[in-house]
């Protein structure tokens, strides 16, 4: 792509015509300020996540040298040029989009770019024949199952999008068993198919069933941030995403897939951003999420790029108190969470995530919970965090009562898991 798109923008200049003289000494300086102005809009507007790539520029550049050429040349310019000017635009595109997506594997595969969001996709109508089939049976299905569904915002009158929920095989048996829940917090920008899409949350899940007779914790991944752009899952200016995620999303799924909820029966995990939700929502409800994982999260809620000044501003009204009594920092300080669990893990590759992954695992070790602290190698990205959730499922589904003691695990925990080598 990236030979492609180089070599067709040079065939695209009017070499043999003499048009490249001024292609070049106009094109390229205004090319070249058009891609300023994109990198200032893109700031301005917080239109990117954090470590996006600077190479991106350097392809931004590129598309707009392209679009000036076709401008520029296209009155005299034969059909030859013409067309290497088209190959050599799109191509640019297609390579700056490729450059994002290595940077953060937010597509892994053409078939999840093509729209796959998760492994094995159903409705609730299909639900229930799975579940018809298994009691005429009494055999499991292989594989665990995937359905979108809007979670009404009954108590907190968000108003947010739909959400995913992961049934493991488990969960077809008869009688209907109680499971345990993860919910699942995606990052800044981001969406709940993220975690299948990129994630893969739900097939790890399935492996990890297929290792315990087809038991696994239900999965939901709601929409956190509705028509916000971020709200940090806080109660704020944003809606009351804390009561929805709190409140709404357990009582939905009790209702309609008779999910456990009861105290020790639902965990919170988040990537990135929600990484720092997974933390405070656990932190502030321990009653309901008594354990914790954050995958790259950050110490301090930050509405998208903004300071924290900025970010008490937009969320919290202005208060100072508010804000801090949504800060992980602050919550830990001092504080005793006896009986809680909280998992953390960044990048050795993330500097700003494993600064502050090291400071609240430093921060909660005293508070009375366990503390489970990893740091491999990796950056931030979709296949850290698939990789993440899959080493600390086994711990989360212990810590829920579902499964036994991991006998390995890559983090060193304190104190440690029974048993555990």
């Amino acid at each position: 792509m990236v030979i492609v798109a180089v070599a067709a923008a040079i065939l695209a200049v009017g070499w043999h015509d003499g048009a490249w003289k001024y292609e070049l000494t106009i094109g390229i300086p205004v090319s070249f300020v058009l891609t300023l102005l994109t990198g200032v809009v893109i700031h301005v507007f917080n239109l990117v996540p954090d470590q996006f790539p600077t190479t991106f520029y350097l392809w931004a550049w590129l598309i707009w040298f392209s679009l000036v050429v076709v401008v520029m040349g296209w009155g005299r310019a034969h059909w030859v040029l013409r067309t290497f000017s088209f190959i050599a635009l799109a191509f640019c595109v297609l390579a700056a989009f490729t450059v994002i997506n290595q940077n953060y594997e937010y597509y892994p595969t053409l078939n999840r770019l093509l729209g796959k969001d998760a492994a094995n996709l159903t409705d609730l109508p299909a639900l229930r024949t799975i579940r018809d089939q298994v009691r005429a049976t009494h055999r499991l299905p292989d594989h665990g199952e995937t359905v979108t569904v809007t979670i009404p915002p009954t108590e907190s009158h968000f108003q947010t999008g739909p959400a995913f929920v992961y049934l493991p095989p488990a969960w077809f048996a008869n009688p209907e068993p109680e499971l345990p829940v993860i919910e699942l917090i995606a990052g800044i920008p981001g969406e709940p198919s993220d975690w299948t899409r990129a994630g893969y949350a739900d097939t790890t899940s399935t492996t990890f069933a297929e290792a315990h007779h087809g038991v696994a914790p239900i999965l939901v991944i709601p929409d956190n941030n509705g028509n916000s752009q971020d709200t940090e899952c806080s109660n704020s200016s944003q809606g009351n995403a804390e009561t929805y995620l709190v409140k709404d999303v357990p009582a939905y799924l009790q209702r309609n897939f008779n999910a456990a909820i009861g105290p020790h029966s639902m965990a919170v995990a988040g990537l990135s951003d929600g990484g720092t939700c997974a933390v405070m929502l656990s932190l502030r409800n321990p009653k309901v999420f008594s354990t914790f994982a954050s995958y790259s999260g950050y110490s301090s809620p930050t509405y998208l790029n903004d300071d924290e000044q900025q970010t008490i501003t937009t969320l919290y009204g202005g208060s100072t108190a508010v804000y801090e009594a949504h800060n992980p920092v602050h919550l830990l300080s001092g504080a005793r969470y006896v009986g809680m669990g909280g998992w953390f893990t960044a990048g050795q590759q993330d500097p700003q995530p494993l600064a502050n992954t090291q400071q609240l695992a430093r921060l909660a070790r005293p508070t009375g919970m366990q503390v489970c602290l990893t740091t491999p190698p990796g950056g931030h990205d979709f296949q850290f965090w698939s990789d993440a959730f899959r080493d600390s499922l086994p711990w989360l589904s212990w810590r829920l009562g579902l499964t036994p003691p991991p006998k390995e695990t890559t983090a060193r925990c304190d104190p440690p898991i029974p048993g555990t080598r």
